[in-house]
C-alpha cells in the first residue's frame, strides 16, 4: 500500500513539473525582442565632448617660472570659450610654426621674427598682439657683462656670441640685418656663435662668461630686472635694435570660430584668472594687431638669391 502511495505522489510531481515546463515554453515563444527599443543606463551615457583648442606656446622668459602661467593663461581662454584646451610646448620657433602650418595646433604665440618671415605665405591669420609696458612693440638688446671692456657692437668682432633662435627677431634676425646694413658679413663677424633656444639661456651664457655677448629680447631683460635685479645689474646694453611688434597670437588658416577666439583674447585681461597670468608674464593685455609693426624680412631672400 505504501509503495503504491509513493508511486502516486511521484507521478503527480512529474505531471506538475511537466505542465509548468510546457506553460513556460509557450510564454517564451510569445516574447518579442525589439533591439531598437533601448533605455539609457544612468551614469554610463557617452557624451559628445567638443575637441580641445590646441594652443602652441614657447617661453621666451624663464621656462620654470613662466610655464605654469602660460598654462593658467590657456585655461582662462578655455574657460571663456567653454571649451577644453590643450597646451603644446616646443623648444624652437620653427616647431611652433610647423604645428600651425600642418594643422596640429589651432592657435599659437608666434615669434615676431617668424611672423615677419612667414606672414606673406598665408599660413597664419593674425588674431592679436601683446601690449607690454603700455606699448605694442619691443627692442632687441645686445648685452655684455657690466665689467667687460666691450662698449660697442664693433668691439664684439672675433668674440664669442650667443643667439637665441634662427627665427627670433631680437635674438638673431635683427642683429643679422644690422650687420648687413653696416656691410659686415654676419657669418664671419664673430669668432664663434651658438643658438641657445631661450633668451634666459643666452643671458646665463653671458653671466657665466661662456660668451662675450648675446642678442636678447628687451622683454626678457625687463623680466630679469623685475624678478632678479642683481643679475640684471651684471649686464650692460651696448646696442638697441629697431622696434618690432610684440610676439603675435596667430591662428592656423581655416580655423572655425576665429572671431570668437579673437574676442576672448581681447577681453582676457578682464578675467581674474587671465589677468593674474598676464601680470606674471608681464603682459598688460592682448590688443588688435598692427600689421605695420611686422615688416617682412626680405634681406634673407636676397641673400639666398
Amino acid at each position: 500500500m505504501k509503495k503504491h502511495m509513493k508511486l502516486g505522489i511521484s507521478a503527480i510531481v512529474v505531471f506538475v513539473a511537466l505542465t509548468c515546463w510546457m506553460l513556460a515554453q509557450r510564454e517564451i515563444s510569445n516574447v518579442q525582442i525589439h533591439f531598437d527599443d533601448t533605455e539609457p543606463i544612468p551614469g554610463y551615457q557617452l557624451q559628445n565632448r567638443e575637441s580641445p583648442l590646441k594652443i602652441a606656446m614657447i617661453s621666451v622668459l624663464n621656462h620654470e617660472d613662466t610655464d605654469k602661467y602660460q598654462k593658467q593663461l590657456a585655461d582662462a581662454i578655455g574657460q571663456r570659450l567653454h571649451r577644453p584646451v590643450l597646451v603644446l610646448r616646443r623648444k624652437s620657433y620653427a616647431e611652433i610654426n610647423q604645428l600651425l602650418s600642418k594643422g596640429n595646433a589651432d592657435i599659437g604665440l608666434l615669434s615676431t621674427g617668424a611672423y615677419c618671415i612667414y606672414s606673406q605665405h598665408d599660413d597664419f591669420v593674425l588674431l592679436a598682439m601683446q601690449e607690454r609696458n603700455a606699448l605694442p612693440y619691443y627692442y632687441g638688446y645686445v648685452v655684455v657683462l657690466n665689467q667687460s671692456a666691450i662698449t660697442s657692437l664693433g668691439e664684439l668682432r672675433d668674440k664669442r656670441f650667443a643667439y637665441v633662435d634662427p627665427l627670433s627677431y631680437s635674438g638673431y634676425l635683427g642683429l643679422q640685418e644690422k650687420l648687413l646694413q653696416e656691410e659686415e658679413n654676419p657669418e664671419s663677424f664673430f669668432k664663434s656663435t651658438y643658438f641657445t633656444y631661450s633668451h634666459d639661456a643666452s643671458i646665463r651664457a653671458v653671466l657665466n662668461n661662456f660668451v662675450d655677448g648675446a642678442s636678447i629680447d628687451s622683454l626678457a631683460y625687463d623680466y630679469l630686472a623685475k624678478f632678479e635685479p642683481d643679475k640684471a645689474a651684471q649686464l650692460r646694453i651696448i646696442e638697441r635694435l629697431p622696434p618690432r611688434g610684440t610676439g603675435p597670437m596667430v591662428a592656423r588658416k581655416g580655423l572655425a570660430d576665429m572671431e570668437h577666439i579673437q574676442q576672448v583674447l581681447l577681453q582676457l585681461h578682464e578675467d581674474p584668472a587671465g589677468k593674474a597670468a598676464l601680470d606674471q608674464l608681464m603682459i598688460d593685455r592682448f590688443i588688435l594687431p598692427q600689421p605695420e609693426l611686422y615688416p617682412p624680412i626680405t634681406w634673407r631672400e636676397r641673400e639666398a638669391g
